[in-house]
């Protein structure tokens, strides 16, 4: 029986198995049909697409093709009932296999012809349970971290700073480690738009402490004007008015419409503001992330 060549069109490195014997079987069957199976083993490359790393779906092919026959001699089908066979007990370390599907990839070159070519195509979608313990839990402590500082007195300022420069070191420290393993592409990952977030908040935390500790450094206006009813109640006294007796006028308290913006008191209002409006953004940011980046796939 002659064995017709095929290949693995998408093959970085195969072996075939061969303890204590070659692994292959052959049936032949009096109508004629040839059943043969050999086993091996196949290492393939998988394009991926890390926009949405780690809460990626990947799909990962295999490609079943002829070598030295054109599609006048061999046509490669799938056959119709159970054509993919595999352990349904089968875990992956870091992806679930969701499903898969079948797909033609015949290719037609110009000097040697058209080559019939078989697909299947495995679903993978990414664990992500390990990169909520790993990468997005300890983020959002440290987010509710620098937060501790809005309910810290303005004049510890010490410890603000060091909080607030702790926090930004730490989230820089977290965002290296969790893109080391990853290859370098060109592109803006979902693990990107999460940690420039959180990195985001804890330097806007910071700086929120250098604006409200320069603003309570600064003077408090006060602003004095004479009173209307001053001179309305000005009186003659033999052809001179009061006020040119030397009596000064009197003096309205001073405006009070805005100062709270200045000042201690400015600072500590804006304090009282970050405490909730810093959360929920952060919140917000939330919604829409995993909106995005994941429930829209699944």
């Amino acid at each position: 029986v002659q064995l017709i060549p095929l290949y693995f069109r998408n093959e970085k490195k195969g072996q075939f198995h061969d303890v204590t014997v070659p692994n292959r079987l052959m049936h032949l069957y009096r109508n004629g049909t040839i059943y043969y199976s050999m086993r091996l083993s196949v290492l393939l490359s998988c394009h991926m697409k890390l926009q949405k790393y780690p809460l990626d779906i990947q799909k990962c092919p295999i490609k079943i093709a002829s070598y030295g026959y054109t599609m006048e001699n061999i046509i490669y089908r799938w056959i119709a009932h159970k054509p993919i066979d595999y352990n349904e007990e089968l875990q992956l370390s870091q992806y679930t296999l969701l499903t898969h599907t079948l797909d033609n990839c015949t290719k037609t070159y110009k000097e040697t012809g058209s080559f019939s070519c078989v697909q299947a195509n495995f679903i993978l979608a990414r664990d992500v349970g390990y990169y909520i313990i790993q990468v997005y839990v300890p983020s959002v402590l440290i987010v509710i971290l620098s937060w501790v500082s809005f309910w810290l007195d303005i004049e510890a300022i010490p410890a603000r700073i060091s909080l607030g420069v702790l926090t930004v070191l730490t989230m820089t420290t977290q965002s290296s480690g969790a893109r080391a393993s990853l290859p370098r592409v060109s592109y803006v990952k979902a693990i990107d738009v999460w940690m420039a977030a959180c990195l985001f908040f804890v330097f806007a935390s910071l700086l929120e402490f250098a604006y409200i500790n320069v603003l309570a450094r600064r003077r408090v206006p006060y602003r004095c004007f004479s009173s209307p009813d001053s001179f309305d109640n000005t009186t003659e006294n033999n052809g001179i008015t009061d006020s040119e007796k030397g009596d000064k006028p009197k003096l309205a308290r001073k405006d009070s419409k805005g100062l709270h913006l200045y000042g201690k008191q400015g600072a500590r209002y804006i304090d009282r503001i970050s405490r909730y409006l810093f959360p929920l953004a952060f919140i917000i940011f939330n919604l829409g992330y995993w909106l995005v980046y994941y429930f829209v796939d699944m």
